[in-house]
């Protein structure tokens, strides 16, 4: 894969299931929906992501898991459970200025979302 490629336009065929319209998870907004489905598509679609987690984004968008039965599924549990673990330990390593450096990145796009600012399409 040359990690160039946008959602289906690859050197590789899309898995079966796999879809471009946005998720319509009942308890999000439509917003919501759209921002959740572009960030998983950025997940399938990146040559830099383990390929167990771009293997759950493509079920997700597929339809094959629904989000909430993404911690119920073994495999989606263990790739969520392992990305904690090893979030926790760059954490662990970070110097306090690095940590006070990502808690304003944080902050500052909580801000942005809540007074409509997300992210331009």
């Amino acid at each position: 894969m040359n990690g160039t490629h946008h959602t289906h336009h690859g050197s590789k065929a899309p898995a079966p299931g796999d879809r471009d319209h946005p998720l319509a998870e009942p308890d999000l907004a439509e917003e919501q929906n759209a921002q959740l489905t572009e960030a998983l598509w950025g997940v399938r679609d990146a040559a830099s992501v383990p390929p167990a987690l771009r293997d759950l984004a493509r079920k997700v968008l597929g339809g094959r898991l629904a989000l909430k039965d993404v911690l119920d599924d073994p495999s989606g549990y263990r790739v969520l459970t392992d990305g904690i673990s090893g979030m926790r330990e760059s954490w662990r390593s970070m110097s306090p200025q690095d940590r006070q450096a990502v808690r304003a990145t944080v902050e500052e796009r909580a801000d942005e979302a809540e007074a409509g600012g997300g992210r331009p399409r």
